[in-house]
């Protein structure tokens, strides 16, 4: 007789254990068919843990939503996509495709194999399109797809933040300053991100931060009371504002324009900026996507 038991390998799944109880079968036998059960579950086991990481994004109704999912180099050449619910059984529901138009004309996918992610931009949010989606990489002929799990939420409303979250926006940093004084906001890129021109713009969402007349960049490195300073080394760019008013509250995006191209932007981070009369507020860090 063949029993089954349950237990849990990893946060977010769940996994079936067969345990060969058979007085049928002889002790050498019991303990072939034993272990080549063990060699399979423990292979299924691993690809079922690698998608343990799901990632949550925010966006609001008839807004916009940039999923950025990273891979690693040698899926370069690979297809990428994404499908939505049950993507990791046999028949997939893929919303977009490498290669291929999405059949709803609302989403797209775009690869970038320099930096090793790709994304997917879903426009017009509705409220069915929330639930479950996957990022997904065909590895190869008879091996498992490589997953990550995403988890779109849809708000009602006027959006705040058109895209609340992607991969490439790691910190929305809560700043507070005081009318009158100045001002240091230091945004952290990645070491690809060297040679690209850097920015912070002020707008609710990137798309209006694009067009924002606050805008500063290692470029034109001043405008009015903001400045712009890079330390390439170092990996940071500051900016600084003085003569605060209550007016430079909002939000902030610091970003770096790659290859020089025009509205080919890669976000870095969101700034929430707080200026009041009186006391400074201590700056804290609020995390925007859980990982």
């Amino acid at each position: 007789m063949i029993n089954s038991s349950y237990f849990t390998c990893c946060s977010s799944c769940q996994v079936r254990v067969i345990l060969c109880l058979s007085n049928s079968l002889s002790v050498l036998n019991q303990v072939h068919v034993c272990t080549q059960l063990f060699l399979s579950l423990y292979i299924f086991l691993v690809a079922v843990c690698e998608t343990n990481e799901i990632l949550t994004f925010t966006a609001h109704e008839r807004g916009t939503v940039e999923i950025q999912c990273s891979y690693k180099s040698r899926y370069e050449e690979h297809v990428k996509y994404l499908c939505r619910g049950k993507c990791p059984r046999l028949n997939k529901d893929k919303a977009v495709e490498s290669g291929s138009a999405a059949r709803d004309k609302r989403f797209s996918l775009t690869d970038d194999k320099t930096a090793h992610n790709f994304t997917v931009t879903i426009t017009d949010l509705r409220t069915e399109d929330q639930g479950q989606y996957w990022c997904g990489i065909e590895t190869g002929l008879g091996k498992l797809d490589d997953f990550t799990e995403i988890h779109l939420e849809i708000k009602h409303g006027k959006s705040e933040y058109t895209v609340c979250v992607s991969l490439a926006v790691h910190m929305n940093t809560v700043v507070s300053g005081v009318t009158g004084k100045h001002l240091y906001i230091p945004c952290n890129y990645e070491s690809e991100l060297k040679s690209d021109v850097k920015f912070i713009c002020k707008g609710s969402d990137p798309s209006l931060c694009e067009k924002s007349a606050v805008r500063v960049s290692s470029e034109s490195h001043s405008n009015g009371r903001f400045s712009l300073s890079d330390n390439e080394p170092a990996g940071v760019f500051t900016v600084t504002i003085t003569d605060l008013t209550e007016e430079d509250s909002g939000i902030y995006w610091c970003g770096a324009a790659q290859g020089r191209q025009e509205h080919k932007n890669k976000w870095i981070s969101v700034i929430d900026l707080n200026i009041s009369a009186g006391k400074m507020i201590l700056a804290g860090f609020i995390l925007c996507v859980g990982t």
